[in-house]
């Protein structure tokens, strides 16, 4: 048995927890009670996609944002009671198809994207609803914040209707950087403004900046990793949600000098019994999120954080009946093993809990809610 399992009750919490700090009592500019928009690209950030989202719309957020097309029909396929994002623009004349077909909000990222949609819908006789995406310093998708085509997607928009506005933070934990951002997008809108028309829900912030600087929330949040209680901004009653679990499935006892697993990286110093386990790097074992900074200041940090890995216990640790024990030896594709020795309590069978990121564990593994 291997299983992701989330907490309801944990999750909840989040849940609650951001609701209250997010939204409250306040309203926009217009009067209209600000939005909590629920990222769940990346199989729910890793909690499930489909699970996540019914629990999500179940505790009151009807506002969901997905990256793919196979996201789209798969919540889609669920007739859940709520609005659903498309983040990433799309220019396939079949996608987009799709996407009206599901009646979804589509982002769009360039005057090109909007005229094949406008053509579309006029082909069609139908109306839909899109967000435009600026770039304000990621350069990935939408129009660069100072590019006058903005402008113009409200004028030449007919059948598409502009219901919001949106921009990505590359840095948000830095806050100089971030302000730049933020103030580039606060221009876009003002411009837009300016020339008569209403920009819509307007929305920056994902988690962290969302929780970091409550200015920035502006009328709508992006909330995806705080659902898991993962976040960067440390003491505000968050509860990780999601724990990994799987069995023994064999229990051996090996002589001293004895290597374990490939490479030979391992060799008991004494006798030694041990767990194997039916896990392993292709499940999301001594995998990690990759760093995507790589300034002088954060190889300087990266480089001091490993040098200090060298001087504490890094071994992957498990546990079996409450108490944890190491992973030892390189742990293989499927398989993985533990050191045991001196607990004569366990036993094939036993239950074993890892603490892993969801956003590592395979998608193949059952996510279970509890």
């Amino acid at each position: 048995m291997k299983v992701l399992e989330i907490s309801k009750k944990d999750l909840k919490n989040n849940i609650d927890i951001i609701k209250n700090m997010m939204i409250g009592n306040e309203t926009d500019d217009n009067g209209q009670k600000k939005q909590i928009i629920a990222v769940v690209k990346s199989n729910g950030m890793g909690i499930g996609l489909i699970e996540e989202s019914k629990f999500l719309v179940e505790n009151g957020i009807t506002f969901l944002a997905v990256a793919t097309i196979d996201e789209v029909l798969a919540l889609s396929n669920e007739k859940l009671d709520c609005k659903i994002l498309m983040l990433s623009p799309v220019s396939n004349e079949n996608d987009i198809k799709i996407l009206l077909d599901n009646k979804v909000t589509l982002t769009i990222g360039s005057m090109e994207e909007l005229e094949k949609v406008e053509k579309i819908l006029e082909e069609r006789n139908e109306e839909a609803q899109c967000h435009i995406k600026v770039d304000t310093g990621l350069a990935r998708y939408g129009f660069l914040y100072d590019d006058t085509a903005i402008i113009d997607c409200f004028e030449k928009a007919k059948r598409l209707k502009i219901t919001g506005m949106f921009t990505h933070c590359s840095k948000p934990t830095d806050e100089k950087w971030t302000r730049k951002q933020f103030n580039r997008f606060l221009d876009v809108v003002a411009g837009v403004k300016a020339s008569g028309y209403n920009p819509g829900l307007l929305h920056l912030a994902s988690s962290t900046p969302a929780l970091k600087y409550p200015d920035m929330r502006l009328n709508a949040v992006r909330i995806g990793s705080a659902f898991q209680g993962r976040t960067m901004v440390k003491n505000l009653g968050f509860k990780p949600v999601g724990v990994f679990k799987t069995n023994i499935e064999e229990i051996k006892t090996l002589p001293k000098g004895y290597n374990i697993s490939y490479g030979n990286s391992y060799t008991t110093k004494k006798q030694t019994r041990v767990a194997i386990l039916p896990v392993g790097y292709r499940d999301g074992l001594f995998m990690d999120k990759h760093r995507d900074t790589f300034s002088f200041i954060d190889n300087i940090v990266a480089t001091l954080m490993e040098f200090k890995k060298i001087f504490k216990d890094n071994s992957l640790k498990v546990k079996i009946n409450g108490k944890e024990y190491k992973v030892v030896g390189r742990v293989g594709m499927y398989h993985s093993v533990v050191d045991i020795t001196g607990a004569d309590d366990i036993k094939v069978g036993d239950e074993v809990v890892f603490n892993l990121h969801p956003l590592l564990v395979s998608d193949n593994i059952k996510r279970e809610y509890n």
